[in-house]
């Protein structure tokens, strides 16, 4: 099997289109599809599903896709490596993302980063509003999205699932049964959230509209916290939910996409694609890609 034939499985699943994934990788569909027939026949199982909405992973595509992303990050992250021993890496890199991740996790990886590359300074920059990439405002971003701006470059990290939480404390006062899995919250507390236009966000203040709101936030930290004190039922992305207790999973339809994403022109620059494939292997890592 050819390896390189795993740059056009992540490419499909990225994109979910053969006529996509072809533009991405600079080929003809007709390749693609080529691709990933000889993918399947070596690996002797399907990895897609063809339906309206695009290319589909089956379960075994999924598992599959998530070893490809860590062989393809590790290959880049080699080749940049050697490159990177021949030449003093120095400079500063602004990298921008939402607080939880900024101030939680960049810390940690940032510390790893600078025991191999000292003299690269950085700037951390909660995203508190969407900082343009384009003008150098920052030189990396890690967002919630649902696509790639076609000014920039993006690695989809994974899928983030949406759902409603609350604390085992308020379940118990409020004796919530949710075993049937069915939406039924009518005239409980809920946290609504405000100046946060997700998909997820408006089904979740529509559907709640006649319920008790005795506080509302913008921020998904700010949820969360008020949830840990009992206040409401919170919508809250899956990873940042414990130990709340899920009450129900909202449809895919509302999932949304964690992406690191560069200017294209600073892509290549050495400081910035060094840090890139560090950084993306630490995410990949810290981000599994479960269902």
């Amino acid at each position: 099997m050819d390896w390189n034939d795993l740059k056009y499985l992540i490419a499909v699943a990225d994109s979910g289109s053969l006529k996509a994934a072809a533009k991405h990788l600079g080929v003809n569909h007709t390749t693609v599809w080529r691709k990933m027939q000889s993918l399947e026949e070596h690996l002797d199982c399907q990895l897609f599903t063809s339906s309206r909405s695009g290319y589909l992973l089956t379960e075994p595509g999924e598992a599959i896709l998530a070893d490809a992303r860590r062989m393809a990050s590790l290959v880049g992250s080699i080749h940049f490596q050697s490159q990177a021993r021949l030449t003093e890496i120095r400079g500063l890199i602004r990298i921008t993302a939402p607080g939880e991740i900024a101030f939680e996790l960049l810390p940690s990886i940032i510390a790893e980063f600078q025991l191999s590359y000292p003299k690269v300074e950085f700037e951390i920059l909660e995203d508190v509003r969407s900082l343009n990439i384009s003008n150098r405002e920052a030189d990396i971003a890690i967002r919630a999205s649902s696509a790639v701006p076609d000014n920039l470059i993006g690695r989809k990290i994974r899928d983030v699932h949406w759902g409603l939480f609350a604390s085992q404390e308020f379940i118990q006062t409020h004796n919530i049964n949710f075993e049937s899995g069915d939406y039924v919250f009518d005239g409980l507390p809920v946290i609504p959230y405000r100046l946060f236009a997700s998909p997820a966000a408006r089904w979740f203040n529509e559907k709640t509209l006649n319920n008790p709101r005795p506080v509302a936030t913008n921020r998904i930290i700010g949820a969360y916290q008020c949830a840990l004190q009992h206040l409401g039922i919170a919508l809250l992305p899956e990873l940042r939910s414990e130990p709340l207790q899920e009450l129900y999973r909202l449809p895919a339809q509302f999932n949304s996409q964690v992406w690191l994403l560069a200017n294209k022109d600073l892509r290549n620059t050495i400081r910035i694609k060094t840090f890139w494939d560090f950084l993306q292997t630490r995410l990949v890592d810290y981000f599994p890609d479960t269902p």
